[in-house]
């Protein structure tokens, strides 16, 4: 799409400044809401997908080098159309999920999120990563209601509830959901806050991170070095030198925690990390996007985390993900 024909799409002169163009950009996607709008479903969502890719192009300053626009296929000379959003593509994703959006009135006020896209579409830092949560999570519980649908609701026993808890069931469902929407190699490229390579010329990214100690446990000292104790309930646990627990790690964003720690559950990866800054009491130091705020009085410790590939591991393929899902499903189907 042209910047021309972004200007046509919301309407905006030449001369509009990106004042403008972002006031008049939320007032047109307020008339689309839904909640807003008698018009279909369908309908609603191929204007805001018009909107949203017209603001996006004046946003970034494309002045019509997106090749956004519809474009020749090679093979029959025919125009195809755009893929309604633009992200790569998981083709071996267990299931398709949803590009959500805020709407937003005049003033920039969030008055809810609709659906302007959906498909099997990889999470880029471009898209807002609370929704992209919540559309993992609206994903999962579909599958959960699907499994739920096959009995009738009240005929659920009630040893559900110890044996295997919806919510257990939905929260390691969403982290395997979302591990197949997640580049972490290429992410880490953006998220890392310095890139090196070792003696062979191997990437190694370094990350802030946390510890998050129990309650009583003395933190380390700064400089101290740390490591993997265990992985359990996807989360990595440390010790110290002499083989004292002290906690598991954490990190400030917590798009970090996403595409960290399953790279340690695939053993793909090796680590180095030390003991750095002081000790925080109550909150996360620090609120970058992504991150959530934390209600329990947790105590943290900031560390240096080095991370480098390694040569002898492999990778977890999207089937093996794919099977893991169909197992915690499998097994849901059966607690019911």
């Amino acid at each position: 799409m042209t910047e021309q024909e972004a200007r046509r799409i919301l309407g905006v002169s030449p001369e509009a400044d990106f004042d403008e163009i972002k006031k008049r950009y939320r007032r047109l996607m307020l008339q689309v809401h839904p909640d807003t709008d008698i018009r279909g479903e369908k309908q609603l969502t191929a204007h805001a997908q018009r909107n949203n890719l017209a603001y996006e192009t004046l946003k970034k300053g494309n002045s019509g080098k997106s090749s956004s626009s519809p474009h020749q296929d090679q093979r029959t000379g025919q125009k195809a159309s755009r893929p309604a959003w633009d992200a790569p593509v998981n083709l071996h994703a267990y299931s398709e999920r949803e590009i959500l959006h805020y709407a937003e009135d005049a003033d920039g006020s969030v008055l809810g999120t609709f659906c302007i896209a959906k498909g099997k579409y990889l999470w880029t830092v471009e898209e807002d990563f609370p929704l992209f949560l919540l559309s993992i999570s609206r994903c999962a519980k579909a599958l959960l209601d699907e499994a739920e649908d096959r009995l009738v609701r009240q005929e659920i026993p009630a040893r559900l509830n110890q044996t295997l808890p919806r919510s257990q069931v939905l929260a390691d469902l969403v982290y395997l959901l979302a591990q197949q929407f997640i580049d972490s190699t290429g992410l880490l490229e953006q998220l890392a806050k310095k890139r090196t390579a070792d003696s062979r010329g191997n990437p190694v990214f370094y990350l802030p991170a946390m510890l998050e100690t129990a309650p009583g446990l003395l933190p380390p000292e700064d400089g101290s070095p740390l490591y993997p104790a265990r992985l359990s309930r996807h989360r990595l646990y440390l010790k110290d030198a002499s083989g004292r627990e002290l906690g598991y790690l954490s990190f400030p964003d917590d798009r970090l925690y996403y595409v960290i720690i399953p790279l340690f559950e695939q053993r793909r990866v090796q680590v180095r990390i030390r003991a750095a800054g002081t000790q925080e009491t109550a909150s996360r130091p620090g609120k970058p996007q992504g991150s959530r705020k934390k209600k329990d009085a947790g105590r943290y410790r900031h560390l240096h985390l080095w991370i480098r590939f390694s040569a002898e591991s492999g990778s977890s393929l999207p089937e093996n993900l794919n099977l893991q899902i169909e197992r915690l499903l499998a097994e849901y189907r059966q607690a019911l």
